[in-house]
C-alpha cells in the first residue's frame, strides 16, 4: 500500500508539473507562435523619377530587388490581397463598380452585367496578388479597369489595353455572355504591362522592344494565361507551338497570330531569364529605342545577337 500511495502522489505531481507548462507557454509575452507570426516581405520597386532613362542614355541598372524569385508555374494556390492602397486611380467613362484594395472597376454598357464586373473585380486583386509575388514588383498606385462593349474597343480585334505613360488605366472589351475566365486573362495581361511600369519606369515602358513588353507581359500573368492552353509552362507551350510548325522569324509572329506571338515570347523571356538570369534581362529590357521586335540591345547585353539568342531559344523546343 505505501508503495502505492508514493507512486499515486508521484503521478499528482507530475500531472501538475505538466499543466504549469502548458499554461505558462499559453500565457502573454511567451515565445511568438509560428502557427500566427508569418512574415511578409514585400520587394520595393526603384523609384522610376530617381532613376529616368533617356532613349540615347546608357540606361541605369534595375535596383536589386528587381531580381526575381522562383515561382513554380503550376500548382500555386490562389493568393489573398495583402496590401492596401489608399485614394482613388483615375476616372475613366461608366459607372463606378468596385473600389478594392488596389484596383477601382468601371463598367460601361454593352458588356458585362454590374454584378459580373463585381466579381470579376474580386478574382482580379487575386490574380495581382499571384502576379506582384511572381514578378516581386508591387504596385504603389492604384489601377483603375474600365469593362466595356466590344465594339467600343480602338482597333479590330482589340480584347485588352493598358495605358502606362500618364495616369495608368486598363481597359478590356467584351460582348455580354462571353467567356469571363477569358476576360480575366487578359486583365491579368494588362496588369502585368502596369506592373512593368512600375519596375522599369514608364519612360522605358515606352520605348520597350515589343518582343520583351508583351511576352514579359504574358510571362508575369503566369497561370493565368497558360490556362488558356493547359501548357504546364511556357517552355512547354513554345515547344508545342514550335512542334506545329511555328518556327520562321520570332519577330514577324506579331504580324500574323498575336495569340501564337505572345506565347512563342513569353518563352522567349522564360529561356533569357533562366539562362543568362534577371539582371540581364532587366538591363536589356531599358534598352529599348522603340517598339520595333528585336530592337533591344542584346549584343551589347548578351555578348549574343538578337538572331544568335533565338537560336538557341529554338534549339531548346526542338
Amino acid at each position: 500500500m505505501f508503495r502505492t500511495h508514493r507512486a499515486m502522489a508521484a503521478l499528482v505531481c507530475l500531472s501538475s508539473l505538466l499543466l504549469l507548462c502548458l499554461l505558462l507557454g499559453a500565457a502573454p509575452g511567451s515565445s511568438p507562435s509560428a502557427t500566427n507570426a508569418v512574415p511578409i516581405v514585400v520587394a520595393q520597386a526603384a523609384d522610376p523619377a530617381a532613376t529616368p532613362v533617356a532613349p540615347t542614355t546608357t540606361p541605369i541598372p534595375p535596383a536589386p530587388t528587381l531580381v526575381r524569385r522562383e515561382v513554380p508555374e503550376s500548382g500555386l494556390p490562389k493568393l489573398a490581397p495583402t496590401s492596401f492602397l489608399p485614394g482613388r486611380g483615375i476616372e475613366l467613362p461608366g459607372e463606378l463598380i468596385s473600389t478594392g484594395r488596389r484596383l477601382d472597376f468601371y463598367v460601361g454598357r454593352g458588356t458585362y452585367s454590374a454584378d459580373e464586373v463585381a466579381a470579376l473585380a474580386l478574382k482580379a486583386e487575386r490574380a495581382l496578388s499571384y502576379m506582384q509575388k511572381r514578378f516581386a514588383v508591387p504596385l504603389e498606385a492604384r489601377v483603375s479597369v474600365g469593362v466595356y462593349a466590344a465594339s467600343q474597343a480602338p482597333g479590330r480585334g482589340t480584347r485588352g489595353i493598358a495605358y502606362t505613360h500618364g495616369d495608368t488605366n486598363v481597359r478590356i472589351y467584351y460582348r455580354p455572355g462571353e467567356d469571363q475566365h477569358h476576360a480575366l486573362v487578359v486583365l491579368s495581361h494588362e496588369l502585368g504591362h502596369a506592373l512593368q511600369a512600375q519596375a522599369y519606369s514608364k519612360e522605358a515602358q515606352a520605348r520597350a522592344d515589343n518582343i520583351l513588353l508583351e511576352g514579359l507581359a504574358t510571362w508575369i500573368s503566369g497561370e493565368y494565361w497558360l490556362s488558356l492552353s493547359g501548357a504546364t509552362s511556357f517552355h512547354a507551350r513554345a515547344a508545342e507551338l514550335y512542334q506545329a510548325g511555328y518556327t520562321g522569324s520570332l519577330s514577324a509572329l506579331g504580324r500574323d497570330n498575336l495569340d501564337v506571338a505572345y506565347d512563342m515570347w513569353a518563352g522567349f523571356v522564360d529561356y533569357l531569364t533562366r539562362t543568362y538570369g534577371w539582371d540581364k534581362f532587366n538591363r536589356l529590357y531599358q534598352t529599348g529605342s522603340g517598339r520595333a521586335a528585336g530592337s533591344a540591345d542584346y549584343l551589347g547585353v548578351y555578348g549574343k545577337s538578337f538572331r544568335d539568342l533565338v537560336s538557341e531559344y529554338y534549339a531548346t523546343l526542338r
